[in-house]
């Protein structure tokens, strides 16, 4: 699959490979040094596919809190003190903590080196590796500092996804669901007859939910790369998602407040009369099926999520700025905006039913 980005003339391939190996050797004909950027769990887990003593290996500790300026300096100084220069590589084997932060170290590095994704998690595979944002947190909030900067390559093996756990499968789970609620009703139905336990349903299976998923953010982000409108619905979820995960600390799984921020923000769509009662049902019915909403929530921190929902890129004019869905595989567009403002109320009042559903 080929990727076109016009706003940016900039193109690059996602290829399902098992030769990782044979794709690093050959990078070594085409650069005068190649950095593996992973971390530690990887790291142990694959030493022996991706080591070499022609490259450089650097490893960072696994989890969000390595997505900070002080990690990204770490690895910038890693490649100045081995003389890397704007003909070398970034390689990076990981999930989306490692794919973010090795894409924001390469579009600055030497104001913008090569970088190819191998991404090892399913919510890397099926999305935060393909697209081309980078980012960084920081105190303020998640993914607050980065840039747009294209990958030259996705190289994609199937077979990292055997050594991930359960845990971390369901959180690649929240953002297909996700791509099946923003685009396409028969993923949508498909996911409520498939095996919970992912891994074990049929390869072709797989294989067509994981493909359907990168078709649509590939038809997304052709349509609008730098997030201008049509790529907000890639968000959804997300403004009250990224909300949860900064008042937990990053101690909560991604997924998870995925999970429940779609949940939020479906509750919006029905509340504002966007979305029926029986799609917001069908919705919440698949979370609960795949065992997306662990997350228990305080009624008492509704006012602090509020707070941190004001931080979100997407807003505008001051208001908390939302995509939300108008029905299964169709998101709401207004004036041909995918945007909808919402106030202060309708989000606390969403907050707080949701809470009082699930709070048992």
């Amino acid at each position: 699959m080929k990727v076109i980005n016009e706003a940016v003339k900039s193109s690059y391939t996602i290829k399902f490979s098992k030769n990782i190996k044979d794709f690093l050797d050959k990078q070594k004909r085409s650069y005068t040094k190649i950095a593996i950027v992973s971390d530690t769990n990887i790291w142990a887990l694959y030493r022996k596919t991706i080591s070499s003593n022609s490259l450089l290996n650097i490893n960072i500790k696994p989890g969000e809190k390595s997505k900070s300026i002080e990690t990204k300096n770490h690895i910038e100084e890693e490649l100045l003190k081995n003389k890397f220069n704007r003909k070398s590589l970034i390689v990076a084997i990981g999930g989306g903590v490692v794919g973010d932060l090795s894409g924001y170290t390469a579009s600055t590095f030497m104001r913008g080196i090569d970088l190819v994704h191998i991404p090892t998690s399913l919510v890397a595979i099926v999305d935060s590796s393909i697209g081309g944002k980078t980012a960084i947190d920081n105190k303020y909030g998640k993914n607050l500092i980065g840039t747009f900067y294209n990958p030259k390559e996705i190289i994609i093996n199937m077979d990292f996804l055997l050594s991930l756990p359960k845990k971390e499968i369901r959180q690649g789970m929240a953002e297909i669901i996700k791509y099946s609620i923003i685009d396409d009703e028969e993923l949508f139905s498909l996911l409520g007859t498939i095996n919970k336990n992912f891994l074990s349903n049929k390869k072709n299976i797989i294989m067509k939910i994981i493909k359907k998923c990168i078709q649509i953010k590939v038809k997304t982000i052709k349509e609008d790369f730098k997030e201008g409108d049509k790529r907000m619905i890639l968000n959804f979820g997300h403004t009250v998602g990224h909300a949860i995960e900064k008042l937990y600390n990053y101690s909560k799984s991604h997924g998870d407040c995925i999970g429940l921020g779609m949940l939020v923000e479906a509750k919006i769509a029905h509340d504002i009369k966007v979305l029926s009662i029986t799609n917001y049902s069908r919705i919440k019915e698949l979370l609960l099926m795949h065992n997306l909403l662990k997350i228990k929530l305080n009624k008492s921190d509704n006012r602090q999520l509020l707070s941190f929902m004001r931080l979100d890129k997407k807003n505008s004019d001051n208001k908390i700025t939302f995509s939300i869905p108008q029905n299964i595989g169709k998101m709401k567009t207004t004036k041909g905006k995918h945007s909808i403002q919402v106030n202060d109320k309708i989000i606390l009042n969403a907050l707080n039913k949701v809470i009082d559903e699930i709070k048992n």
